[in-house]
């Protein structure tokens, strides 16, 4: 029996998500003839069918399915492999960061300023993007490093470390009268308009924000969804409504926003930031900002808490 190529399995790959030879072959940028020829090529190699042929198209058999999931899963770590090797061979001095905008509020830009200045041949890329969006990124070798939301429980196979804590707050419009109050609850909050990021994209802060508003016996009146948090606080700003976000968003001053501590704590009001990433795909440039941003961290403490009195 001969060893199936990537190239076969591509291929095989692109009939099963179509359906059929033709528009596979159109997607791959071939014939149609040699495409079949490779689908069977590589079920006599494997000695099983693979697919059920008709004139209407094609289906997947019981063994074809399970194959199905593995092909991707092995074309995904050999393009993980030719990045990585490729970066490496190109000595590329630079390491690739996605962020989400809370850490733009007090971590990032000054771990930014001081690994700049003791690395000065490495560049840092910046993206920033939602936590899960981070892990998909890391797992296609786009990005080295990632600072997600801490929770996540998409980051399970991955290196991690809490870089970052803070209570979380409310944010309300200045002109509310609330905004002349040192701490509010959340029994008081739920009967004011929130602004909340859309669950589908942000698992873990509206389902941190529900519970808390769950442990106090209430349901928060959301009326708006927003994907990034400096868009958030200009629609506090605006008045459009309040939220709950991190203390450290205080830092960023926006423009007629207080911010309000929560003495509610069912659960702990607290959010965190972490920096993830994964060993065995780190370059050289790489493995040094993680050991520096260890190293950056531990010699402060005061990143571990934050108050906005």
């Amino acid at each position: 029996m001969q060893a199936m190529s990537f190239r076969q399995m591509q291929h095989f790959v692109t009939v099963a998500e179509e359906l059929h030879f033709g528009r596979a072959a159109k997607r791959l940028n071939m014939a149609q003839p040699p495409l079949s020829q490779s689908i069977r090529r590589l079920e006599a190699d494997l000695d099983v069918e693979l697919l059920i042929r008709s004139r209407h198209g094609v289906e997947l058999t019981a063994a074809g399915a399970i194959f199905l999931s593995e092909a991707r899963q092995a074309l995904v770590h050999a393009d993980l492999a030719r990045k990585l090797a490729r970066r490496e061979a190109q000595k590329a001095q630079e390491v690739r960061v996605g962020f989400i905008g809370p850490a733009l509020y007090r971590l990032l830009p000054q771990l930014l300023v001081a690994f700049a200045q003791d690395n000065t041949a490495i560049d840092v890329r910046l993206y920033e993007e939602r936590s899960t969006v981070q892990v998909k990124s890391m797992l296609q070798g786009e990005t080295d490093v990632g600072f997600v939301t801490a929770g996540s429980q998409e980051i399970e196979d991955f290196d991690t470390l809490v870089v970052e804590r803070a209570m979380l707050v409310a944010a309300v419009p200045g002109d509310w009268p609330l905004a002349d109050r040192t701490s509010v609850t959340l029994a008081e909050l739920a009967d004011y308009p929130l602004i909340l990021p859309p669950a589908q994209n942000y698992a873990t802060q509206p389902r941190q924000v529900l519970k808390m508003f769950g442990g106090a016996g209430r349901i928060p009146n959301i009326i708006q969804e927003s994907t990034h948090s400096n868009t958030t606080l200009s629609l506090v700003g605006a008045g459009v409504g309040f939220s709950i976000i991190t203390g450290t968003a205080a830092l960023a001053n926006p423009a007629n926003v207080r911010f309000i501590a929560i003495p509610d704590h069912v659960p702990s009001p607290e959010w965190g930031l972490m920096m993830i990433w994964r060993d065995a795909q780190l370059t050289n440039a790489a493995r040094r900002f993680v050991d520096f941003t260890r190293e950056y961290v531990a010699n402060r403490p005061e990143l571990m808490s934050f108050s906005i009195d």
